[in-house]
């Protein structure tokens, strides 16, 4: 099961503790769904047009007050994961990146939810494709 974007602690704590005491993370794998947000008027709009979306009054305010709102997301979207890592019941975590694609790798060093692992990259292809003419 894959969520929505979650920015919305207490939303996700109320979700998750129901999941597990009905027993649903024993039969399936929950994923929840986090993102870059770039600014306080991308977060405002989501909040508005994306249904199932809740970004808290907090976060838009605190985009709204840094002097670097990008970097600022960056470390919101760390801050979430790291609690999110921690509620029970939780399998995993989606970072959905629109547009903020090239911060994906940063933000889950950043929030050391992969602990000692190493993340999965493809290997290098050295295969030239050869078109005729």
């Amino acid at each position: 099961i894959q969520s929505q974007y979650c920015f919305d602690m207490d939303i996700l704590k109320s979700f998750m503790k129901r999941a597990v005491d009905m027993g649903l993370t024993q039969d399936a794998y929950i994923l929840v769904g986090v993102g870059i947000l770039p600014s306080a008027r991308t977060a405002s709009w989501m909040r508005e047009n994306v249904p199932g979306v809740h970004i808290p009054d907090a976060i838009i305010d605190r985009l709204q007050g840094a002097k670097k709102p990008l970097r600022e997301g960056r470390d919101i979207c760390v801050e979430l994961m790291q609690e999110m890592k921690e509620i029970e019941g939780v399998s995993g975590i989606h970072v959905m990146a629109y547009r903020q694609e090239k911060w994906v790798g940063d933000v889950v060093k950043r929030s050391g939810v992969l602990g000692d692992r190493k993340p999965w990259a493809p290997e290098p292809v050295d295969t030239v494709i050869e078109t005729s003419a």
